[in-house]
C-alpha cells in the first residue's frame, strides 16, 4: 500500500513541474519574450512526461504560431507555422475537450492566426511573383482551414476566396491541372460577386477554347456572362471561336448580341472595322452589293463608339476614312461621266455635291485626330502614320472645298511630320 502512495506522490509531483514549466513559459509568453518561451515549452517538452499534457502541447501552439509572425524570432524555428499546428492537433488527441476549453478562452486565435497567416504569407508571395511558393501556402492555409470547419470553430466547407487564391497561383505558377481544378469548382458554384471573381470564368473559357471544347467553353462562358454581364474578355473568348470556324455571319449576329446590352466603344469599334475592311475595296468589283446599306451601319456603329468615348482617336479617324472613302468613289463615278447633255451634268453635279457632303462630315474627324496628335511632339510610329493620314486626308476635303489656304496649311503640316515629330 505505501509503494502504491508513493508512486502516485512521484505522478502528482510530475504533473505539478509541468505545469509550473507551462506557466514559466505562458509568463514569457506574455511579455513578448518569444526566444526565452521557446526555449522553455522546448525544455519542458523534452520530459517524456510532459509529452502527455495536452496544456503543454498546447502552450508550444501558442509561443509558435507567435513566433511565425514575429520578424525578429521567426527564424529561431525553420517551420513555426507547421510546428504550431501540429502541436495543436497534439493537445486535440491527447484531450480534445481540454483543448478546445483552452481555445476557446484564447478566442481560438491560435488557430485562426495560423490560416490567417500562411494567407498572408502567400498573397505576399504571390505580390512578389513567386508563384510556386504562393500555391504552397495557399495550400496550408487551406489545410488548417478545412482543420477548423471540421472541428466547428467557423469558416465553411468550401472557401472560395482562398479557392480562388490557390487557383490563381496555380494558374500563374503554370499548374494547370490544380488551377482548372480550383476554377471549375468555382464555377460550377457559380461564385461571383467581387470583381476578381470574373478571371475564374475566363480562365476556363480559353482554357476549352484552347482545348477546342466547345461545349464546356459555352458552358463557362455562358455563366460568365450571367455573372458578369459588362465583362468585355468573354466576348473575344467567342469571337476567337467563331473566327476559326470561319463564320462571319455568326461573328456579326455575335456582336448585334453583344451590342444590344453593352453597347461599348471597343465592341461597336470592332464591329465598324470589320465591316469597314470588307466594304472599302480596292477594286471596285469586289465592293458588296449592299455597299450603300453596310456604309450606313458602318456610319453608326462609329459614331456610337463616339457616344461611348468622344475621345476615341482610332474611331475618329477610321469614321474619318469612311467617309472620304465614299467621297473617293463619287469622284471616280462623275469623272466616267463626260457627256454634256443637261441630265449628264445634273448627274455629274449631284456626285459632286454629295462629295463634297462627305467632306464636310469627314473634317472634323480628322482634324479631331490632328489636334490630338499635333501637340504632343515626339510621336511613336503608329501615331505619325495617323497623324500624316488625318493631314493628307485633310488636304483633300479642303482642296475640294476650294479653301487653298487650309489646304496648304496641312500639306505643310504633312510634310513636315517627319521632323516635327
Amino acid at each position: 500500500m505505501k509503494k502504491i502512495l508513493f508512486i502516485s506522490l512521484l505522478a502528482g509531483l510530475s504533473l505539478g513541474l509541468a505545469a509550473q514549466s507551462v506557466d514559466k513559459a505562458k509568463e514569457f509568453l506574455k511579455n513578448n519574450e518569444l526566444d526565452k518561451a521557446k526555449d522553455a515549452i522546448d525544455q519542458t517538452l523534452t520530459n517524456p512526461k510532459n509529452q502527455k499534457s495536452p496544456d503543454a502541447w498546447y502552450m508550444k501552439a501558442k509561443i509558435y504560431s507567435a513566433l511565425a509572425a514575429n520578424e525578429q524570432f521567426k527564424n529561431l524555428a525553420p517551420d513555426p507555422r507547421g510546428d504550431a499546428f501540429e502541436a495543436l492537433k497534439k493537445s486535440m488527441e491527447l484531450d480534445k475537450n481540454k483543448a478546445t476549453v483552452l481555445l476557446t478562452v484564447d478566442n481560438f486565435k491560435p488557430v485562426y492566426d495560423l490560416y490567417g497567416g500562411y494567407f498572408d504569407v502567400g498573397a505576399n508571395q504571390y505580390n512578389a511573383e513567386k508563384y510556386e511558393d504562393a500555391l504552397a501556402s495557399f495550400k496550408k492555409a487551406g489545410v488548417v482551414g478545412q482543420y477548423i470547419f471540421a472541428n466547428g470553430w467557423g469558416l465553411s466547407k468550401f472557401d472560395t476566396t482562398l479557392t480562388y487564391y490557390t487557383s490563381l497561383a496555380a494558374m500563374n505558377a503554370k499548374k494547370d491541372d490544380e488551377a482548372l481544378a480550383g476554377f471549375t469548382q468555382l464555377a460550377d458554384a457559380r461564385v461571383g460577386g467581387k470583381p476578381e471573381f470574373v478571371t475564374t470564368y475566363r480562365y476556363l473559357a480559353k482554357y476549352y477554347l484552347d482545348k477546342k471544347d466547345e461545349a464546356n467553353m459555352e458552358k463557362y462562358i455562358k455563366i460568365g456572362k450571367e455573372l458578369y454581364p459588362k465583362d468585355e474578355y468573354l466576348p473575344l473568348v467567342e469571337f476567337d471561336y467563331l473566327r476559326s470556324k470561319g463564320d462571319k455571319k455568326a461573328i456579326y449576329a455575335k456582336y448585334e448580341e453583344l451590342i444590344q446590352t453593352n453597347p461599348t466603344y471597343d465592341l461597336q469599334l470592332d464591329y465598324a472595322n470589320e465591316l469597314f475592311n470588307e466594304t472599302h475595296t480596292v477594286d471596285a468589283k469586289d465592293r458588296p452589293a449592299d455597299y450603300e446599306q453596310r456604309c450606313a451601319k458602318i456610319e453608326g456603329l462609329y459614331l456610337g463608339a463616339l457616344l461611348a468615348n468622344p475621345d476615341g482617336i482610332e474611331a475618329h479617324l477610321n469614321l474619318g476614312k469612311h467617309y472620304f472613302n465614299q467621297a473617293l468613289v463619287l469622284e471616280d463615278e462623275a469623272s466616267k461621266i463626260k457627256g454634256t447633255k443637261p441630265e449628264d451634268v445634273k448627274k455629274r453635279d449631284d456626285l459632286n455635291a454629295k462629295n463634297l457632303a462627305l467632306c464636310d462630315k469627314a473634317i472634323p474627324h480628322f482634324e479631331a485626330v490632328f489636334k490630338a496628335f499635333d501637340s504632343k511632339g515626339k510621336l511613336k510610329v503608329s501615331e505619325k502614320s495617323e497623324f500624316k493620314s488625318s493631314c493628307n486626308n485633310l488636304v483633300y476635303c479642303y482642296d475640294k472645298k476650294k479653301m487653298k489656304d487650309k489646304s496648304a496649311f496641312y500639306q505643310k503640316k504633312y510634310d513636315s511630320a517627319d521632323t516635327d515629330h
